[in-house]
């Protein structure tokens, strides 16, 4: 494929065989380089319509990225970006929207038609080299390097690991929490440095410690709750600034043990938010967490157990709400086995199955991001099912909104064309392949990191 067929416009062919020869590795630079000079084309124009500007109710198109895996520069157009796998996605009280570039480490802000790096550089890494973002004033955002960032959300009050209007990053890789200020435009770290677990029951101080958090939400009164996914548990920062462990067992990941109809005590509670057998260097950023608007319920995606999963802040007590069958590890005979920290069990597979029938006894395939739709319903990504699903909490049914249409997916898929995945089409005819991030914005769309298909999808609810 020439490579000018979907760089960005203003893109010189020089910036684009660079690139290219960036991610393909050395060896590839001369037939990289070869085939731009060779495919003697100009530089895309912007497509005449913005394919979501007409969307109709229940239908799909793609918002942002060329589907080419990669990174190409800044500045370009939004739809002929090269991404490589988008991890998450967030929209601003101006409705502005944010990607993670989860493989790309970089924060990118979606501007007008303009796609644009606001946090990272050019190498994966943990910080800038003056540690500026530990110090009064933080650092500049396009100096600080950035391994894995998993989530953002923008703080709607003030809270002691963001300021109202700040952006919360959870940097999954880097074990930490940053605050960036698009008006100052300048980011630092609130909370967290070394990996590990340490600080509960205390103020935040040098102390504290996570490992590899996933995922975090916020509730009105600026308590955090955050996925600490390499520890096993659901914590919290307290807008007291205490840090505590809500569920889960440090160190004990595990199934569900055959309680999903039971209220069991959150210290008690086991997760499988990824496969311990990689817990020296996991592979995959599990886990998900939306919280009611009265901040006494929180939702959880065991990722692992393919099961969602209800925490009762207030009694103090974890239920199943959507999920059934297999959870919990096997060994590699495919025996039962206890889930352990880096030893070779791993978790059941999950499945597909259960639609517009009661959640609990649906079948689901690692789970992760959750988001509240416009009507209450829980949504959350049935990620290796390839599908965004719904679940109505006053009936206790689950449905499909977006996905499971034809087409490859898996990593191995090659990259297909927007007409080839069901844009302006019904989002459940669509194809979405290893969807990882979702968001409802103030307006009741319904945003996608179609990781895989590295594209961002819009549905209009």
């Amino acid at each position: 494929m020439p490579l000018c067929w979907s760089r960005s416009p203003g893109r010189s062919v020089a910036t684009a065989v660079t690139t290219a020869a960036a991610n393909a590795g050395t060896a590839a630079m001369t037939a990289a380089a070869w085939l731009a000079l060779l495919a003697g084309c100009e530089d895309p124009a912007a497509p005449a319509e913005d394919p979501c500007a007409q969307l109709a109710k229940g239908h799909i198109c793609t918002y942002a990225g060329s589907g080419i895996k990669g990174f190409d520069g800044d500045s370009g157009h939004r739809l002929h970006a090269w991404m490589w796998t988008p991890w998450d996605i967030t929209t601003d009280a101006k409705g502005t929207v944010y990607v993670t570039d989860w493989n790309n480490h970089r924060v990118r802000r979606i501007q007008g038609d303009q796609i644009q790096v606001v946090i990272g550089t050019s190498v994966p890494g943990d910080g800038d080299p003056e540690l500026a973002e530990f110090k009064a004033g933080g650092a500049d955002p396009l100096t600080v390097s950035l391994n894995h960032p998993t989530d953002m959300l923008f703080a709607e009050v003030d809270s002691p690991v963001a300021k109202k209007g700040q952006m919360l990053l959870t940097a999954w890789h880097n074990h930490r929490f940053r605050a960036w200020d698009p008006v100052a435009n300048r980011i630092s770290v609130t909370c967290g440095k070394n990996p590990g677990f340490g600080g509960d029951d205390q103020v935040i101080g040098p102390q504290t410690a996570f490992n590899q958090p996933s995922r975090s939400v916020q509730d009105a009164a600026g308590n955090t709750y955050t996925v600490d996914m390499r520890n096993w548990l659901i914590r919290k920062i307290g807008a007291d600034k205490m840090v505590r462990s809500v569920a889960g067992r440090w160190g004990k990941p595990g199934g569900t043990d055959g309680q999903d109809s039971q209220e069991v005590p959150v210290a008690d509670a086991k997760f499988l938010f990824f496969d311990p057998a990689e817990w020296g260097n996991p592979y995959f950023a599990g886990g998900g967490l939306a919280l009611t608007q009265d901040g006494q319920t929180l939702y959880v995606a065991d990722t692992g157990n393919h099961r969602i999963r209800k925490i009762d802040l207030v009694k103090g007590v974890v239920t199943t709400i959507a999920g059934s069958g297999a959870n919990g590890c096997v060994d590699n005979a495919g025996a039962d086995a206890a889930c352990q920290n880096d030893v070779a069990h791993h978790p059941r597979k999950g499945g597909f199955g259960g639609d517009g029938g009661p959640a609990k006894a649906a079948l689901l395939n690692l789970p992760t991001d959750l988001a509240w739709a416009p009507d209450g319903r829980l949504l959350f990504c049935d990620s290796e099912n390839d599908r965004i699903r719904a679940i109505d909490l006053s009936t206790g049914t689950i449905a499909t909104v977006a996905g499971g249409g034809p087409g490859a997916t898996g990593i191995a898929a090659k990259p297909l064309a927007s007409d080839k995945i069901g844009d302006q089409g019904l989002a459940t005819k669509a194809t979405l392949n290893r969807p990882r991030g979702l968001h409802v914005d103030k307006a009741g769309n319904l945003w996608i990191a179609d990781s895989y298909n590295n594209r961002i999808r819009k549905v209009k609810l």
